[in-house]
């Protein structure tokens, strides 16, 4: 007598098999060359612990690993911001502005700024912030918090009950960070981009 064949063991559809979605929504397989993994792992690490929805309603752009240099001329002269004064027209030395502005591109994202509550500290409505992870958020240091899943700009200060979120502006209230607060640093402002 013949036995039947058992069934496979292995391939198929099962309940609950298969890998978890780790960012909210389908995913697409993609060629990534070996040397730029470490970049991408960290980049994608990073959105794991961002939710998406807060990451998109935010604007959180993050800024190109790649990018071709963009080097500028600059003059070998300060502007006066008074009297005028002649200018030169030989280039001194040129600046590569992503090497000017970011200082660690895996670490780095761009958020643009709603709202006046830092106009004092000279971000004003629309301007976009450069933003760094890697950069220590110190007591004084201007950053983007997550506080009790609301994001804000504001001034890192110590009181002497704790931390408080400092507004740059006296139509603002502070917000003063309690035990039952939920605070989360999502990195230190470094730069404000803004269109004249």
């Amino acid at each position: 007598m013949q036995s039947q064949p058992s069934k496979p063991r292995h391939g198929g559809t099962r309940q609950g098999a298969g890998r978890k979605a780790a960012y909210g929504e389908p995913t697409k397989t993609v060629r990534v060359p070996f040397s730029l993994m470490p970049v991408v792992e960290r980049y994608l690490d990073a959105m794991k612990r961002t939710p998406v929805g807060v990451a998109r309603a935010a604007g959180l752009r993050p800024i190109a690993t790649l990018r071709a240099a963009t080097a500028v001329p600059t003059l070998g002269r300060r502007v006066r911001a008074g009297r005028p004064t002649s200018g030169d027209d030989y280039p001194e030395d040129l600046i590569d502005l992503g090497k000017h502005l970011v200082r660690d591109p895996s670490n780095t994202f761009v958020m643009k700024v709603h709202g006046w509550s830092m106009r004092d500290a000279g971000i004003a409505d629309g301007d976009e912030l450069v933003i760094d992870r890697g950069v220590a958020a110190e007591d004084g240091r201007i950053v983007i918090a997550d506080i009790d899943g609301e994001l804000t700009v504001k001034r890192l200060r110590r009181t002497a009950t704790g931390w408080m979120l400092q507004a740059s502006n006296p139509e603002f209230a502070d917000v003063h960070v309690g035990g039952e607060n939920d605070l989360h640093i999502w990195g230190v402002v470094t730069r404000v981009l803004r269109a004249v």
